[in-house]
């Protein structure tokens, strides 16, 4: 509790020292939730759970014709997955798909590669801006840094640069050193260190024992350093995201930490209606993973000076690629060992969540909806939970889920000009989809 406190009063000092702004927005209830056998996907509007605008994509759709600009995003075979042996790509390697209506010499665009030179110095950037804020040579400097190796992923930057230059492009401005591609850069290094500090938040409050193959922070100093670390991370984050000069780009990434912070709460609660359960999931993961990539293709959209229809759509394709990436995240809790993931195996089910393969099978396997009750404390819970899980279709309805969310992210760049960026994201969508760790 003391933790969320203090990113709450960081937040606050953030409004109040930078910003001296309040965005206005208009907050829409959704109707009471519906039986997940109805799709419904709502546009612009914000649950009563968070002010994000999420898509809700609660079951599976009828098969229907493409939608223009779009095509459909391949998956890896479900019994396979179902088994944990599919061959996924790398993140990082080249897909064979190709977009719609783009142009042939934009086949198989890697955004990683796209946006490289702005990338391949970003740990150093990082740890350079961490230095220069610390007074005295203390431990908090390899603290702040310590996850700042080169290990993760990077893929939030890589899509909030990708879009900046999607939108640069369509705009017909393509100076790669120019200052609106400097301040878009600026963005995805925000972005990335506020994704940071949350590890070091996630792992302290979920007393984590390992983060990508190596002893956690928590594990390594202690829960006070750690948090202060953390904290500090977000500290210089945010004045950072100052410096980039547009004060609508720090209202919108202030929304990020106020969403993390909400999510962090969402996770500690647990819906006794099992009809609620999964909007509630939808909605956390929304806060937690989807709303930082949301926000940050918005921001770099809004830089690159784009109309406000465009600046939605690339929020859209944020939101929904992000939703996806969380619901690959806890598919591979079931089907990818420790080694892989560089943490524990059904960790979320030992930390007593329930996530989408879970409430997918629960309606198979009713017995599933007293274990989520009661987080899966009693004895033989997590190992019992686990078996139904691989036994039902849950893990099948995840992976069909995540690549609605896919789609409808391919659907949010149609107004976009064809470009090599624009064949990247989409692209993206299939890395993210057949991510094996």
């Amino acid at each position: 509790d003391s933790l969320l406190q203090e990113m709450s009063r960081l937040l606050n000092s953030i409004a109040k020292t930078v910003c001296h702004a309040s965005p206005t927005r208009h907050i829409t209830s959704l109707p009471t939730t519906p039986s997940r056998h109805i799709t419904r996907m709502t546009t612009g509007s914000r649950c009563s759970s968070h002010p994000a605008g999420c898509s809700i994509i609660l079951s599976q759709q009828p098969h229907r014709a493409q939608l223009p600009g779009s095509r459909s995003v391949t998956t890896a075979d479900s019994q396979q997955a179902a088994a944990g042996v599919t061959a996924a790509a790398a993140l990082s390697s080249d897909s064979t798909s190709s977009s719609h209506g783009a142009d042939s010499s934009d086949h198989g665009a890697d955004a990683f590669k796209l946006v490289e030179s702005s990338l391949g110095d970003m740990m150093e950037e990082i740890h350079k801006e961490l230095r220069s804020d610390i007074v005295l040579d203390t431990e908090m400097g390899d603290l702040a840094r310590y996850y700042f190796d080169g290990g993760g992923k990077a893929v939030r930057p890589c899509i909030a640069l990708c879009v900046g230059q999607l939108a640069n492009y369509h705009m017909g401005n393509m100076e790669e050193q120019g200052d609106t591609a400097r301040r878009q850069k600026m963005v995805a290094i925000v972005s990335e260190m506020i994704h940071t500090a949350s590890l070091v938040h996630d792992d302290i409050l979920d007393h984590a024992e390992t983060r990508r193959g190596k002893e956690s922070v928590n594990v390594k100093w202690d829960i006070r350093r750690s948090t202060m670390g953390g904290d500090f991370i977000l500290a210089v984050g945010s004045r950072l995201l100052s410096q980039v000069g547009d004060k609508e780009v720090v209202v919108i990434l202030s929304q990020v930490l106020a969403d993390l912070v909400q999510g962090e709460f969402m996770q500690l609660q647990n819906k006794d209606d099992e009809s609620e359960r999964f909007e509630h999931y939808l909605s956390k993961s929304f806060n937690k993973t989807a709303s930082l990539m949301a926000y940050s293709c918005r921001a770099n959209a809004v830089l690159a000076g784009v109309n406000t229809s465009m600046v939605e759509q690339a929020f859209q394709y944020g939101r929904n690629i992000g939703i996806a990436f969380q619901l690959v995240d806890d598919l591979l809790d079931f089907i990818v060992s420790a080694d892989q993931l560089g943490k524990p195996a059904a960790a979320d089910l030992k930390l007593g969540l329930a996530t989408a393969p879970v409430l997918f099978a629960a309606e198979m396997f009713p017995e599933l909806n007293e274990m989520i009750g009661r987080r899966f404390e009693m004895e033989g819970d997590v190992e019992r939970a686990f078996q139904l899980v691989r036994e039902s279709g849950g893990l099948d309805e995840t992976r069909l889920l995540a690549k609605k969310h896919c789609d409808a992210a391919i659907a949010a760049l149609e107004q976009f000009s064809d470009s090599k960026y624009k064949a990247a994201l989409v692209e993206m969508c299939d890395k993210v989809l057949n991510r094996m760790k």
